[in-house]
């Protein structure tokens, strides 16, 4: 049974060699890169004392805006060949809807996996050159986990509005929407927030900001992690992954 799976994986990791969909989590990468050198260059010398804090506390904002998108392009990247081709009722001939859907996820997910890892050498690099201060192991780990979840979560949702779509038009402006909502939904009500699924970004953020506007003085401060509610949107991400894939493997072909 494992050497089945591994061998459906390696199958599909061959189907999207000629789509070039790791140039999407590069390019974003490349993005947060330029967007990183930007926004040290208008930090003060005593400021890089609080640099690490600094980044835990923008860059979930920077994934609530991105990340949505970067998702849904891979996602219609990976699924494009199976939809445009019509190719679904010749691959059921030789593998189940289950393990079709299966495989696309785990495909998809690694390049989720290249983007956090990426990202993670990103904040190190830059801390280390600039010598950035406040550096807590346990923010920066937390920080991975909760990029890597929820993207994986997202995923779901994204691989299966590219399965279902003949038009991935659809899926993308729901990524796009994704985006929007992500961004705003940190200006809701918290009872209101928690629905917003692209907002989780920030909801699991581990550093918080005041800002004196009398004296323009920024200080970070640390936020309990909040272990009862990740442990809910783990619970609440399986349930999608059962939910998507119960939907897309009875859909005809």
């Amino acid at each position: 049974m494992t050497e089945y799976l591994l061998s459906q994986i390696r199958a599909e990791h061959q189907k999207v060699k000629h789509t070039k969909a790791l140039l999407v989590p590069l390019g974003f990468l490349g993005f947060y890169f330029l967007w990183t050198m930007w926004q040290i260059s208008s930090m003060k010398p005593d400021e890089f004392l609080t640099g690490y804090p600094m980044l835990f506390y923008q860059l979930p904002v920077m994934n609530a805006i991105l990340l949505p998108l970067m998702i849904s392009v891979t996602a219609s990247r990976i699924c494009d060949m199976e939809v445009k081709g019509d190719t679904l009722k010749l691959l059921y001939t030789v593998q189940k809807p289950g393990s079709f859907f299966d495989c696309k996820y785990l495909n998809g997910f690694r390049y989720l996996v290249f983007f956090t890892f990426g990202q993670g050498l990103l904040i190190l690099f830059f801390g280390s050159i600039k010598k950035f201060g406040g550096f807590r192991a346990g923010d920066f780990f937390l920080y991975l986990l909760t990029v890597l979840t929820v993207s994986a979560v997202i995923l779901i949702i994204q691989q299966t509005l590219s399965l279902l779509s003949e038009n991935q038009l659809f899926p993308l402006g729901i990524g796009i929407a994704g985006s929007f909502l992500g961004l705003f939904s940190m200006f809701f009500p918290a009872p209101v927030a928690r629905f917003v699924l692209w907002g989780y970004y920030a909801v699991f953020s581990t550093v918080g900001m005041d800002w004196n506007k009398d004296t323009r003085i920024i200080h970070y401060y640390e936020i309990s992690f909040p272990v009862r509610k990740f442990i809910l949107f783990l619970a609440f991400g399986i349930f999608i992954f059962l939910l998507c894939r119960t939907v897309f493997t009875k859909k005809e072909v």
